[in-house]
């Protein structure tokens, strides 16, 4: 889900990865998990988009699994990844699965209607991307 908002800026050998402003990079992650182009983030597309990260296709998504698919193009993001995998793993027992993907959409749903906005969608992304900015390289400055 993350992936298709990252900016990459490359200062010498350092590579900060921003992504702000967050409720652009929010806007971007919706538009990219919205599959159907429906305008609503189905529970059926939030598990769309975990199946990418199961490797090894047992229904589950461990933490080894998740944090290998993040950081294989972007290494930077390893902390941030683990906090995104705590984010998801709502039951707390290190694997994702249906048990979590179904809490994990209530907490997204924040008019418990059933159903995810694009607002709803957008409003959880810009507070989890505050929350967890010291772990994606915003206020790294006076690199260059």
């Amino acid at each position: 889900m993350w992936q298709i908002a990252v900016v990459l800026f490359g200062v010498a050998n350092a590579v900060q990865v921003d992504f702000r402003p967050y409720d652009h990079s929010a806007e971007l992650l919706f538009n990219g998990s919205d599959f159907n182009h429906d305008h609503i983030f189905s529970r059926q597309e939030l598990e769309q988009e975990f199946q990418k990260y199961d490797a090894d296709g047992d229904g589950r998504v461990s933490r080894h699994e998740y944090t290998t698919y993040v950081t294989t193009s972007v290494p930077e993001l390893h902390d941030f990844a683990h906090a995104l995998y705590d984010d998801y793993d709502v039951s707390g027992d290190h694997h994702l699965d249906h048990h979590d993907y179904d809490m994990y959409y209530a907490k997204l749903d924040a008019d418990s209607d059933g159903s995810v906005t694009r607002q709803e969608f957008v409003d959880y992304w810009v507070k989890l991307f505050q929350a967890t900015e010291h772990l994606h390289g915003h206020g790294h400055s006076g690199h260059g």
